[in-house]
């Protein structure tokens, strides 16, 4: 499994390297199925010319991953045949596609595929019967493709133009046999059979059927960017009928809302831009319950000058119960909350509609990472870190209502006018306080102190404020002080190259979203890189290249440690377990 990992890995780098996309075209959608839920496309030329400008060409690469011993030289030679004489057209985008299936015994399926050119079937074939692990493989025919199974659960197949190599994965569980009551095993499946009924209908299905006469993701291209991504939600209308209880116009809600995303690999930063489109009833929702933005003085008390996480997030609470009603199902929530003197109103009109979470101050202790005398690792010992979750109290009513109920199932203490964490919950390390203005969880009983009285200040870029300022939802991670604050002082972790650069290459994330625009919700994220003048696509790449070095280190450690342990090779019974 981590010989195909890092194997993929190299792929991956290699058709960001040599691929040069001619064309905006997309005929290759007529091969991707309507109904798959995710799609990524790479556009290769644009990648390749930000790695030639930044000075990565594939002798570089594959000289850092890639070192002189026998193991090393037999995979490049590998490596380097796939990408020269494999008949594979690196002139073409490459799709990487995925569905989900849901069969009547309530078992799934999950479909991973990738697609590429094919400029020669023959030297294809005969690349795949030249490789130690598959030349026993049989290559069969049918009337529109070949394809070969490469191993339980993976195929490769083929016509004259596209090449998709497919990872199929069918989950079964224990039937319960009523008449017997006992669970039967799941029937015997046939997973070649499988694989080879999504290979036709991927080379043999209508446009009508396929994601070429899908309107959303044909106009995802006609704005410029490195990649493209695209998800639907109608890949889980399968699962609906598999409810115990059948939700009227919970279909209807679900079904043909889309969202497509470019990604962009800029200086210093990599931007992802998202578009979602709601269908007519999620859109009417939205608009009649049109949020807020989110509340900064949430975050502009938090006492902490190193914050390393930030949620924020304003709602109308009402969209519940507007959601409630469209599925027809208000009545029947109220008829169930009222044997608890509830209503689904008491639920949602609690709490007011603004949420903020933050984290701060994550650290480990100075003698984390530290051996004993033995050589062993030091005993494990918690991070230290601050955090506080806040809500502001909306229907006071409805609050103090639920604040009593958990008072009376033990998991809350009243004292006063203040709601504290039960035995339970102080057991758990959470530190609770709620009154009729305010909800807080915090870490500790001093942040909260500090954060309620508005004494603190905290500490954020200016420029990370003024993104997250008028979002519907906004999220903030440090990434390098965080790693900084968790990577022990004495590393004995594995992939250290990996995370001296991983140290070296992230700054921050920035997560922001809008309101509903009356067609559409628009989202952004960015990940800002440590060099603001490096491409953020040739500071990445460094940083996948040395993973990929560390897990071949990894991975011949490990060879090692077999051949010494048994000379004469693995028993079978230990590698079956």
């Amino acid at each position: 499994m981590k010989r195909i990992s890092y194997s993929a890995l190299l792929i991956l780098l290699t058709a960001l390297l040599f691929a040069a996309c001619k064309s905006k075209g997309v005929k290759e959608a007529k091969y991707i199925p309507k109904d798959a839920s995710v799609v990524l496309v790479l556009d290769p030329q644009q990648l390749q010319d930000k790695l030639q400008k930044g000075g990565i060409s594939v002798d570089t690469l594959l000289a850092k991953v890639f070192h002189k011993d026998s193991i090393d030289k037999k995979d490049r030679e590998t490596f380097n045949e796939l990408r020269e004489n494999a008949g594979i057209n690196w002139d073409n985008q490459l799709f990487f596609f995925m569905q989900q299936k849901m069969f009547a015994d309530n078992s799934q399926a999950t479909t991973f595929s990738i697609i590429g050119g094919l400029k020669d079937a023959a030297k294809l074939q005969a690349f795949l019967k030249k490789q130690e692990d598959l030349k026993n493989k049989e290559v069969k025919k049918e009337k529109d493709f070949s394809y070969m199974v490469t191993s339980e659960g993976s195929m490769i197949s083929w016509n004259d133009d596209q090449v998709i190599a497919t990872v199929y994965t069918h989950t079964q569980k224990p039937v319960f046999d009523t008449t017997t009551m006992s669970f039967k095993k799941p029937s015997h499946l046939n997973t070649e059979e499988e694989m080879k009924k999504e290979a036709t209908r991927y080379f043999t299905q209508k446009l009508s059927e396929s994601m070429a006469d899908q309107q959303v993701f044909a106009d995802m291209f006609k704005e410029k960017a490195d990649g493209y991504i695209y998800t639907s939600a109608n890949s889980s209308l399968a699962a609906l009928s598999m409810m115990p209880l059948q939700l009227p116009k919970l279909e209807e809600l679900i079904k043909d809302n889309y969202s497509v995303s470019t990604l962009s690999f800029e200086e210093g930063k990599i931007i992802a831009k998202s578009t979602s489109y709601t269908n007519n009833l999620l859109s009417s929702i939205l608009k009649q319950y049109a949020g807020p933005t989110v509340n900064m003085s949430m975050l502009e008390k938090y006492p902490s000058d190193h914050i390393n996480g930030i949620m924020l997030a304003s709602f109308n609470p009402e969209i519940f119960g507007g959601i409630l009603k469209q599925l027809e199902v208000e009545g029947l929530v109220n008829s169930t909350l009222e044997k608890a003197g509830l209503s689904s109103q008491d639920l949602y009109q609690s709490l007011k509609g603004d949420i903020a979470v933050i984290i701060s101050d994550l650290a480990l202790p100075d003698d984390a990472g530290k051996k004993s005398v033995e050589g062993e690792p030091g005993p494990h010992r918690k991070p230290y870190g601050k955090m506080i979750f806040a809500a502001p109290v909306g229907n006071k009513t409805s609050f103090l209502k639920l604040m009593d109920k958990g008072v009376e199932q033990g998991v809350l203490v009243k004292s006063g006018a203040t709601y504290k964490a039960g035995k339970l919950l102080s057991f758990l390390g959470m530190y609770i306080q709620a009154d009729e203005k305010n909800l807080i969880l915090a870490s500790d009983s001093l942040t909260y102190t500090q954060y309620i009285s508005g004494t603190g200040k905290s500490v954020v870029n200016k420029e990370v404020v003024e993104k997250i300022k008028g979002k519907s939802t906004a999220f903030y991670f440090d990434i390098a002080s965080t790693i900084n604050g968790l990577t022990p002082k004495e590393n004995t972790l594995g992939f250290h190259q990996s995370l001296t650069t991983a140290r070296n290459t992230f700054k921050d994330i920035i997560a922001t979203s809008e309101n509903f625009d009356g067609k559409s919700v628009k989202a952004t994220l960015e990940v800002r890189m440590q060099n603001e003048k490096q491409n953020s696509l040739v500071t990445l790449t460094s940083l996948l290249t040395d993973i990929a070095v560390d897990m071949r280190v990894q991975a011949r450690r490990e060879k090692e440690m077999e051949e010494k342990m048994f000379p004469g090779g693995v028993p079978g019974i230990i590698r079956t377990n």
